[in-house]
């Protein structure tokens, strides 16, 4: 298989593996038994939430809170501090954000909270000038992801933090960067100091599936959504999984070491690019304008159905995709293309591809070719937006 819908999910390293297995099969007593205890499983949660802290900047002033996935860490997000601060009624979202965002704030909406969508440019970019103008004496909080999950379009997530805390430096500041962890440098004591809360799912970046983690920094008002046990400060209670959480953060530190390798990957991500403009007429690429995340391309393939060209490529055993993995099968186009201006149609005719730091020239020349089969050679108008 020649994967390239690294954006949806990513191999687990054998390393990442290796690092969980003992507390899969040999050390798999309850991290908060006495017996978990003496044999230093909850030990090894701890120093790997530690790592995950320290590898992100925030190994002072903040607690990391494991949750199973970044949806669930953005619901936490959002629904924690709307329980921990009920007077303020206001949610400011950028228009382009995870389902997992946009639906929990619609679900506020239908209490009465007041939700502010944040429109983006033709290239799916926040101004942030348009952040201060919105905000309001009774908003809670900012959400704006750091990196796009379908386009990489990269957001100023710094600077629109250091404004909304200009503003009111009670207002929350929260961000998912599902996305940029492993691909571009997250640092919550530098550039996203003035961040609050910031989620990320540990499979984007070679870790295992159904972990991922929350950060709250400390003195943030922020409160609970489960209830029945003091685990991790009583934020998340319930059973700890050493495994996974040791699987996040060896996955994490791994990226880290190997960071040098992301410019071989955009290397092979420009190359992509500009083989498709070169062969398909009218193609044009998203967010071309604006930073992007070095792995990530959205085309779009003038005459062409995604749907049907991820389908006929997946035969020929390469995964690409039409978009976001958590709407694969919609008959809707992407929520994300629409902000960024494109008619139904034109949304219709995008597709994602989202390399790693495993892909290689040889498999970047086999996709070229069978995409080359796969698209008509047909001038095209071009995207109407």
């Amino acid at each position: 298989m020649i994967y390239l819908d690294n954006n949806a999910t990513t191999r687990v390293f054998e390393e990442v593996a290796d690092a969980m297995r003992p507390y899969l099969v040999d050390r798999f007593a309850n991290p908060a038994s006495a017996i978990g205890e003496f044999d230093g499983v909850g030990r090894a949660i701890a120093e790997s939430k530690t790592s995950v802290a320290r590898l992100l900047g925030a190994a002072e002033g903040g607690a990391i809170v494991v949750t199973s996935g970044a949806t669930e860490a953005n619901n936490h997000a959002i629904l924690g501090a709307a329980r921990a601060c009920p007077s303020r009624r206001h949610l400011i979202v950028s228009s382009v954000e995870h389902p997992s965002v946009l639906e929990t704030v619609r679900h506020l909406e239908t209490s009465g909270y007041r939700v502010t969508l944040l429109p983006v440019s033709r290239a799916g970019a926040v101004a942030v000038n348009q952040v201060h103008q919105m905000l309001s004496p009774d908003t809670l909080l900012v959400s704006v992801m750091l990196a796009n999950n379908e386009t990489g379009v990269i957001q100023p997530v710094g600077e629109i933090a250091d404004v909304v805390k200009n503003y009111d430096p009670h207002v929350l500041v929260h961000t998912d960067a599902t996305q940029a962890i492993g691909k571009l440098p997250v640092d919550l004591g530098g550039g996203l100091a003035a961040v609050d809360l910031l989620s990320f799912s540990a499979h984007k970046f070679h870790g295992p599936k159904g972990v991922g983690a929350l950060f709250v920094r400390e003195s943030v008002p922020f409160a609970p959504l489960l209830f029945g046990g003091g685990q991790q400060g009583g934020l998340r209670p319930g059973t700890e999984n050493p495994s996974a959480v040791i699987g996040m953060a060896k996955a994490m530190e791994y990226m880290a070491a190997r960071k040098q390798s992301v410019g071989a990957m955009q290397s092979l991500r420009d190359r992509i690019e500009s083989e498709v403009k070169m062969f398909v007429p009218g193609s044009l690429v998203l967010g071309a304008e604006v930073p992007r995340l070095p792995n990530t391309l959205n085309l779009f393939l003038p005459g062409v159905q995604s749907t049907e060209l991820v389908d006929k490529l997946a035969s020929c055993g390469i995964a690409i995709s039409s978009g976001s993995a958590c709407s694969h099968g919609a008959l809707r186009p992407s929520h994300v293309l629409l902000a960024m201006g494109l008619g139904h149609t034109d949304a219709q005719c995008c597709i994602r591809i989202s390399l790693s730091i495993e892909t290689t020239r040889s498999e970047v020349e086999s996709f070229l070719i069978e995409l080359g089969k796969a698209c008509p050679r047909n001038e095209a108008a071009g995207i109407a937006i």
